[in-house]
């Protein structure tokens, strides 16, 4: 059975380096491929043999049995839905309020309101509002951020995105990034999965 090598694996692997050594039959998620791409990564291909895994350092190996039970459940964490029942929920303007953002470094207002969870819905979404702030954060989930009013900024790998209304921003699983606001800034967002914070 092939070892399947996640996003945070790769990177786990490479450290500092630009090369990163895995078994020949490996499968690089889509995730972790995008993540070599991104990080200019080159992949080199290795037999079992010249890998230094736990396994092969004490010289034991895997059964085919225990192999297939890692990868049975790496198969179903990741293909499990946010939301055993997806239901169709109405949210109405009227009863979204913002509150402060208990996760915002201190001095910064930042609000935020999650207005579909995973109890409704396999996508997560809401609002978050900027008042001259900013927001250091590292995605461990998929985003969409559509700009409703002002100024927003997104910061990650040295480029500065600057957005206004109508504006609309995606950003990948893995993705460190500064959100911000020069002035104010109302953002709605959409999150995958809904249960991010729960894997």
């Amino acid at each position: 059975m092939a070892k399947l090598i996640s996003a945070a694996e790769l990177r786990e692997l490479a450290g500092d380096s630009k090369q990163v050594a895995v078994p020949t039959g490996a499968i690089l998620t889509p995730s972790a491929y995008d993540l070599a791409k991104e990080m200019n990564l080159t992949i080199i291909r290795q037999s079992e043999a010249e890998q230094p895994a736990d396994k092969a350092r004490s010289g034991q190996k895997p059964c085919v049995s225990e192999v297939q039970e890692i990868v049975r459940r790496v198969v179903d964490k990741m293909t499990k839905p946010a939301c055993a029942n997806p239901r169709l929920t109405h949210v109405k303007a009227a009863g979204i309020v913002l509150e402060p953002f208990d996760q915002a470094p201190p001095g910064q207002k930042i609000k935020l309101k999650d207005v579909i969870t995973s109890r409704e819905a396999n996508l997560g979404a809401g609002f978050m509002e900027f008042d001259r702030s900013e927001l250091p954060w590292h995605l461990t989930y998929d985003e969409v951020d559509y700009v409703v009013e002002g100024t927003f900024t997104l910061q990650s790998g040295g480029t500065t995105y600057t957005c206004k209304a109508g504006d609309v921003l995606y950003i990948p699983k893995d993705t460190k990034v500064v959100f911000g606001s020069p002035a104010q800034a109302r953002v709605f967002y959409v999150t995958y999965p809904a249960n991010w914070a729960d894997l």
